[in-house]
């Protein structure tokens, strides 16, 4: 039996939440059914070259060149779930600065800074 959509976007939401998702699969299951296909089988979910944490570092770097702020929440949550350090996400914020400039940098260590101090993790 397939895996419930539902539960396998939780499963690669590691605990960071975005109930858009939820609102997705409740007004359009069809399409919800397909974006699990792309977002979770063929890119989250999927063991590929690249480790899930260095996928999250590439996202934060995204969001943050495109001035992303849910994006760069989410995915520097679940970086740092998936042991990447506070100065790996710094980095790739600091590399998004080159194509995406400095207001995405901003953004991003603002954002990092505010998780840090929720979570009460040092900046090492």
């Amino acid at each position: 039996m397939a895996e419930d959509p539902k539960e396998a976007f939780k499963k690669v939401g590691l605990g960071s939440a975005n109930n858009a998702y939820d609102i997705i699969a409740e007004l359009d299951p069809e399409y919800f059914e397909k974006l699990k296909g792309l977002y979770v089988d063929g890119t989250f979910g999927r063991e590929g070259a690249l480790s899930r944490k260095t996928k999250e570092l590439i996202m934060i770097g995204i969001c943050c060149a495109l001035l992303r702020p849910r994006g760069i929440r989410l995915h520097s949550e679940r970086a740092l779930t998936l042991g990447a350090t506070p100065k790996e996400l710094m980095e790739a914020m600091e590399v998004a600065a080159i194509p995406g400039g400095m207001p995405g940098l901003w953004a991003g260590v603002e954002t990092l800074h505010e998780i840090l101090k929720a979570k009460g993790i040092a900046f090492k």
